[in-house]
């Protein structure tokens, strides 16, 4: 089944979550820099630009997988399938041992062997943007003329780039994905701490990250937004910041997957996160099972504070006097 599976996940294509407060989920999306496409009483619906979307409902709707016992509203993650056939194989592989409902636009549900709810459905989005904008200069490569670097007022980020997990067992979690789906192995921590799993040959340092759970119980742990570069991670974490959200933990550098982070706690469960410059890799990567738990290279813990722009009035005041003088 891993053979025939390998290419055939394309990456995550919806998260649903539930909520007892539709107008709290509404502002939390909107001020992440997600396009709304459907805003009603009984279903939010968010896209990111290729089109991953993010669903909300209230928490009580009968249609809702439902949630882990630790409270997060977190209910499904749904993965795009590259073709009808692949997608055919993967319910036919689930079906062997457990309940795989089909619903009534083709998609696929069901619970992996953790408990997570997941499901599968045909992709239908661009991969990567049309026009990649140029961003940094280097030595050996200067890709910006004659025009500034952009400052991001707010993220809008491109897609949903990987998925965490805390499980009881990580090595269940790592079988399921890999034996029974497809998935990649890039990294481990050392003693079954925690996996990074990849949906494809070649992909994202990880799309999925699974962490041993501080209890028995299965838990959310966050979602991953890509945007274009460091200065968006930078710019839409302090946009989102003075909106009123709080950071969870960042802006910052992970060298498991060399990737920016900036985390924010989610209302609705676990946290998410901006990232950027992940590394990308092929059959030819080598995982690693790390000694230690290599969250962060380096990472600030409250965000960012606000610059004290008053400490600059007096400059730029003594600047316009003396133009003032040089014209009369």
């Amino acid at each position: 089944m891993a053979n025939e599976q390998t290419d055939a996940i394309v990456g995550i294509d919806k998260l649903v979550y539930g909520t007892s407060d539709m107008a709290m989920a509404r502002k939390l999306f909107r001020d992440w820099g997600l396009a709304e496409t459907s805003a009603g009483d009984e279903e939010l619906v968010y896209a990111c630009g290729n089109g991953n979307e993010v669903v909300v409902k209230p928490e009580n709707a009968p249609e809702l997988p439902p949630r882990f016992s630790d409270g997060s509203n977190f209910r499904e993650v749904v993965w795009g399938v590259s073709t009808p056939a692949h997608l055919a194989r993967i319910g036919k592989e689930l079906e062997r041992d457990r309940e795989v409902r089909e619903d009534a636009k083709g998609a696929l549900h069901c619970t992996d062997d953790t408990g997570i709810n997941i499901g599968f459905r045909l992709w239908s989005h661009e991969s990567v943007p049309a026009q990649p904008e140029p961003t940094f200069n280097t030595p050996w490569q200067r890709r910006r003329i004659d025009q500034r670097a952009t400052i991001y007022e707010q993220a809008v980020p491109w897609r949903m780039g990987h998925i965490g997990f805390r499980v009881d067992d990580v090595m269940v979690a790592e079988r399921f994905y890999v034996d029974r789906l497809g998935f990649w192995l890039s990294d481990r921590y050392a003693d079954g701490g925690a996996t990074f799993l990849r949906n494809a040959r070649r992909a994202d340092h990880h799309n999925l990250f699974i962490i041993r759970s501080p209890t028995t119980q299965t838990m959310f742990d966050h979602v991953a937004f890509e945007v274009r570069d460091i200065h968006e991670v930078f710019g839409g974490g302090l946009a989102f910041s003075r909106k009123g959200w709080d950071t969870h933990v960042g802006p910052g550098r992970h060298p498991v997957s060399s990737a920016y982070f900036w985390y924010f706690k989610n209302p609705l469960g676990g946290a998410i996160e901006y990232f950027s410059d992940t590394d990308i890799a092929t059959e030819a990567w080598e995982p690693v099972d790390f000694q230690e738990n290599r969250f962060s290279e380096w990472h600030l813990s409250r965000g960012i504070p606000m610059p004290d722009t008053s400490l600059f009035k007096p400059s730029i005041a003594i600047a316009r006097e003396r133009n003032l003088k040089n014209k009369q």
